[in-house]
């Protein structure tokens, strides 16, 4: 038990420090304008949606039925969806230059997929993370957040 916990909230600690990266990376490197700051926002929305949901795993041990979590991811993932869409109206509107648009919808494409890892397919597979391979040979698999919300 004690080290599942801890892999989940390695699992957490992954997801801040890869919504705390995007954004050093952003601010150091890529800082173009309004479209690919509000896809970064998006993407750092939904990487901080993981890392509540691994803490919770992580404290809820062996108790994973929690109707305040269910509730709140349900609204998190309907929430998601209505943001994609308005985010992506308000980039091609607000884009201060082709070079932000392009950065800003290859940024959202990584948080739609990103959305999808989380909400409905496991995309990642093997150490690695992501293996073409493996995921192709398993097939797509419910994620994790998925199988949660389908418990009774």
């Amino acid at each position: 038990m004690r080290k599942l916990r801890k892999q989940l909230l390695y699992l957490a600690l992954g997801e801040l420090a890869a919504a705390f990266s995007f954004l050093v990376v952003y601010k150091t490197y890529i800082d173009l304008g309004v479209a690919s700051l509000l896809a970064l926002s998006f993407l750092v929305f939904i990487l901080f949606q993981g890392v509540v949901y691994w803490v919770f795993r992580s404290q809820s041990m062996g108790n994973e039925k929690s109707l305040l979590m269910r509730k709140t991811l349900i609204v998190l993932r309907g929430t998601n969806l209505i943001l994609a869409v308005f985010i992506v109206i308000l980039m091609i509107m607000l884009a201060e230059n082709k070079r932000d648009l392009v950065a800003g919808m290859l940024i959202y494409v990584f948080s739609v997929i990103e959305y999808i890892n989380y909400y409905w397919y496991r995309l990642s597979y093997g150490k690695s993370g992501f293996n073409m391979k493996l995921l192709f040979q398993a097939g797509l698999q419910p994620s994790s957040i998925q199988k949660f919300l389908k418990r009774k």
